[in-house]
């Protein structure tokens, strides 16, 4: 769930109008240590509608729900298409043992709507797996269902959803309604850098 001005701008502007797809070749990701220059200050959320103020909400309660995540990353790469910019609602870095460092990529929104998981799948996952060289699973959260959105199972807790997404290669689907999302508390790792460290980097 992003703010009005939609945080998410990529740089330069391209012709889907929905969101920034990677095409291939990947060359390079990278996170970044703040806001870049050239993507305005988010709007207040006493500034933003009603829909969007909940959104926020919602995203920064989940952040809260989950100690280790982190929110609101910007990624930068380049693809075939050029330069872009992203940013991530949140991310959680963990271990899933035996096996490497995991990240879970996390798209948040107050009601499921179309578009998120193939946000993920075509932009995110691909940006972040590049970055790290981790394994990268997808994970939609949302507050209220739509019928009309909705599919496969429905998680209630992360590492279900995230294993799920592994073995499936497609985003899964966890309604959150307060609920603990780590029945398990896992070795989270405090930041991006960290995650980094767990795995050898790419060229």
């Amino acid at each position: 769930m992003a703010p009005s001005n939609d945080r998410r701008l990529s740089a330069p502007s391209y012709s889907n109008p929905t969101h920034r797809v990677v095409e291939p070749p990947l060359r390079f990701s990278c996170s970044l240590q703040g806001r870049p220059s050239c993507i305005p200050e988010p709007l207040r959320i006493s500034k933003l509608s009603s829909a969007k103020a909940h959104g926020i909400r919602f995203e920064k309660a989940l952040h809260k729900a989950l100690p280790g995540s982190i929110y609101g990353q910007w990624w930068e790469f380049e693809d075939a298409r050029g330069h872009g910019l992203c940013q991530t609602d949140l991310i959680y870095p963990f271990h899933l043992q035996p096996g490497p460092a995991t990240i879970a990529v996390i798209e948040v929104k107050y009601t499921l709507v179309p578009g998120a998981h193939s946000k993920l799948s075509s932009l995110y996952i691909p940006v972040v797996q590049r970055a790290t060289n981790c394994q990268v699973a997808g994970i939609v959260i949302v507050k209220n269902l739509d019928p009309r959105f909705r599919r496969g199972k429905i998680f209630t807790s992360l590492r279900p959803a995230v294993d799920a997404a592994l073995d499936t290669g497609y985003p899964s689907l966890i309604q959150w309604s307060g609920q603990n999302l780590l029945h398990s508390p896992l070795p989270s790792l405090r930041s991006v850098d960290n995650a980094y460290h767990c795995v050898s980097q790419t060229d």
